[in-house]
């Protein structure tokens, strides 16, 4: 093993010298041995990337290099290849850029009340309240990205029960099986038998997540927790999220799940558009490794993805009561502040992950020190600089403990032409010694984001004192402004959303009354959701939703010992017992807008994911909550889905709310023949049918004539519902036709 060590060692101190600066800063670190003690596993291991090609890239030259091509995103490129052969991607002249993957971020948990505080209520009973039709989803894909799938849990079966709608299953993180044609890893399961057998036994957040979005409620109560989208076809993909190297951490965020995530959104698209159907998609997922400007590859690549009827909805982060961001304007002078984990004081070890960034063209140095209480400075290193552009491993001996310090340097990122230095630090005695990051400049503004452990899944924040440690005239504290996530929240073509509180009160099983109002109130924002803006200064999240106390399915084989006092209903199905847990997060808050727009596509399939956005956004609830929008809280509001659905048909040309008596039209029903009774008529006067789609099918040709009767044949019409327009000379009438 200490053989394969030093041949890996030696292999990478070359490849540095040759092609480092093509790395992205969390590449770099994944692949030097300084700072992954066991990077000898690497042997034998797939490794995922998002690589930045040029236009003489093709696969022939990738195959000939080993290299897998699972995706194309414009001139991003998802690519598979063996570990130990990486170090190729800094060689082929093809490649300008590369972000290397090892593992992905876990998912942190970050509906009867929520469908009220949404109006999806009045959408599901829209016929009632004015609506061409009770909207359902129907007819819509609704794609899941996430982990801990239930697929037999009863709430994504039909309304009866009688059969699934899971549509295809692509586990990626399982090395058994045939994977999805295009891709080169995990298991891709159509047959509808087999996916009601493939649970992912890897927590409930899937389930919880997709029962929000499109669960059916079925074996509840008058299906009170079905979801916004309950008729919708289902697509869910179980992310491949870790390998023999890292486990759940920071570090491992940023550099695995990029790749598989959107060859998810890819894999549901095309499955979309191969049965022809409109989809949406549904991240609740994010991490803080990025420029947090729309600029990283997997942001590049996210807005080749959408269009007509392709739409991406993600969770907008749950920073919001975390000062994880640091920022600065740097004019020739120096600062610092202090790095730490959260929930240090329950550890014997601190470490911290921190992705610092600074302004386009211009350079920054970073100098880390471990002091005492007393403020004496134990170890330090020197200031290093982002122009160095490599990576700087300190392995420190003093106090009679040891300290491990690394910063990888990157001088121009590719993608944004800015300076990053990513910083990894940790210790054994948190009761003694404290991390500080001096940041010096003379130019620059600086952001940076402290994820917490390097290697686990905790928290980190910056602060500009501790305990006894206090530098207030001196450091500059953090503060939770610009903490949408990397993923969900940052890019251009995603629907970010934040999460406000619909109920904070309930009935658990046990009778017990649980109530949370004091955290926060009904209608207001959770103190968790991330803020914005994005670094570029685009306002986030573009909405906001539900995502406190929601109660939604959950995987019945993952109960863990907190769940029972948040669990509202306990139900029977195929004589197992299913569980409805209220969770909270964004991550809740995010799949209520991706039921809605799975609605508003019913309403109008030809959607593009720009108006989507316009959409949801015109038409935001404002109230005293929210106050004056857009904000960097509610976005442009709380989403009020009746509304959207309402504006969706607008869209199409359907106005399906002005239904005053305009014409006479018998029989409707109608079979083969339509009668229209004219008014006295304007100039101008036409009448013509559409489809639910907006296109038009039938239009009455020839000059109209002021109270006369005319007869058209729709014979050849497909059943369904339908819309008759009659312009008269400028006055709009719009009436629902049903064809038999």
């Amino acid at each position: 093993m200490k053989f394969i060590y030093l041949l890996c060692f030696l292999a990478f101190s070359c490849f540095d010298l040759l092609s480092q600066a093509r790395f992205s800063n969390p590449g770099k670190l994944s692949l030097d041995p300084r700072t992954s003690p066991d990077i000898a596993m690497i042997i034998n291991c797939l490794t995922h990337a998002l690589v930045l090609v040029n236009n003489s890239a093709n696969d022939s030259v990738f195959l000939a290099n080993g290299i897998t091509v699972n995706s194309k995103f414009g001139n991003i490129w998802s690519i598979q290849i063996a570990s130990e052969q990486v170090e190729i991607l800094g060689l082929l002249p093809c490649i300008q850029y590369a972000e290397i993957a090892s593992k992905a971020n876990a998912a942190r948990f970050k509906n009867d009340i929520e469908r009220q505080s949404t109006s999806v209520d009045k959408v599901q009973s829209g016929i009632q309240n004015g609506l061409p039709l009770n909207y359902s989803g129907k007819g819509i894909v609704v794609g899941i990205v996430d982990i801990g799938f239930q697929c037999n849990n009863p709430t994504f079966y039909t309304n009866d029960g009688s059969r699934t709608r899971i549509k295809r299953y692509w586990m990626q993180n399982t090395n058994f099986g045939t994977p999805p044609l295009g891709f080169a890893y995990g298991m891709e399961i159509k047959d509808t038998t087999f996916v009601q057998l493939a649970n992912d036994m890897d927590g409930s957040h899937g389930t919880h997540v997709a029962g929000i979005a499109a669960g059916s409620g079925f074996s509840t109560p008058g299906l009170q927790y079905r979801g916004m989208a309950p008729e919708a076809d289902l697509v869910f993909v179980s992310l491949k999220y870790k390998n023999d190297t890292l486990g759940g951490s920071s570090l491992g965020d940023y550099i695995v799940a990029n790749p598989t995530i959107l060859d998810a959104y890819k894999y549901i698209f095309d499955y979309a558009q191969s049965v022809g159907k409109p989809a949406v998609i549904n991240l609740s997922w994010g991490m803080h490794t990025g420029p947090h400007d729309g600029s990283s590859l997997f942001d590049q690549a996210t807005e080749t993805l959408v269009g007509k009827g392709k739409i991406l909805v993600g969770a907008n982060g749950n920073e919001g009561d975390n000062p994880m961001h640091w920022e600065h304007k740097f004019s020739k002078d120096t600062t610092g502040t202090i790095m730490i984990e959260n929930g240090r004081q329950w550890r014997q070890r601190e470490s911290v992950y921190a992705d610092f960034w600074g302004s386009a063209n211009s350079n920054f140095s970073i100098q880390v020190q471990i002091i005492d209480t007393n403020k004496n400075i134990i170890v330090q290193t020197p200031f290093i600089s982002s122009k160095s552009n490599t990576v700087h491993a300190f392995n420190l001996n003093a106090d009679s403990s040891s300290f491990k310090i690394v910063l990888a340097c990157e001088q121009l990122n590719p993608n944004n032409n800015k300076p990053n230095i990513t910083v990894m630090a940790d210790h054994m005695n948190q009761m003694k010694y404290a991390i500080i990051a001096r940041i010096t400049s003379d130019s620059s503004m600086v952001h940076g984001w402290n994820s917490g452990a390097s290697r686990e899944w905790t928290s980190g924040s910056f602060r500009n004192k501790l305990n006894q440690i206090n530098f207030e005239n001196e450091f500059i504290d953090g503060n939770s402004d610009y903490t949408a996530g990397e993923n969900g929240g940052t890019s251009k073509a995603v629907i970010s959303v934040g999460a406000f509180a619909a109920r904070t009160a309930y009935n658990n099983i046990k009778g017990k009354w649980i109530n949370d109002s004091s955290y926060v109130t009904p209608g207001n924002i959770t103190r968790f959701s991330s803020k914005g803006p994005t670094v570029d200064g685009r306002t986030k999240p573009d909405i906001s939703a539900p995502g406190y106390d929601v109660p939604s399915s959950i995987n019945n084989k993952q109960v863990d010992g907190w769940m029972p006092d948040k669990t509202l209903l306990k139900t029977f199905f195929r004589n197992d017992s299913q569980y409805w847990t209220a969770f909270n997060g964004t991550s809740m808050a995010s799949p209520h807008v991706t039921g809605i727009v799975a609605l508003m596509l019913q309403a109008n399939p030809n959607l593009t994911a720009d108006q989507v956005r316009e959409i949801l956004k015109s038409t935001a609830t404002v109230d005293q909550n929210t106050g004056v929008v857009p904000n960097n809280q509610y976005g442009y509001g709380k989403v009020n889905a009746f509304a959207a659905v309402q504006k969706a048909l607008l869209y199409a040309g359907i106005n399906a709310y002005q239904i005053e008596k305009g014409i006479n039209i018998f029989p409707n029903p109608a079979q083969e023949m339509l009668s229209f009774e004219l008014p006295l008529l304007h100039e101008g006067a036409s009448l013509s049918i559409m489809g639910m789609d907006g296109k038009t099918v039938k239009v009455m040709t020839g000059e109209l004539i002021s109270f006369d009767t005319y007869h058209l044949d729709i014979a050849s019409l497909a059943r369904g519902i339908y819309f008759i327009k009659f312009n008269n000379g400028g006055q709009l009438f719009v009436y629902k036709l049903l064809k038999n």
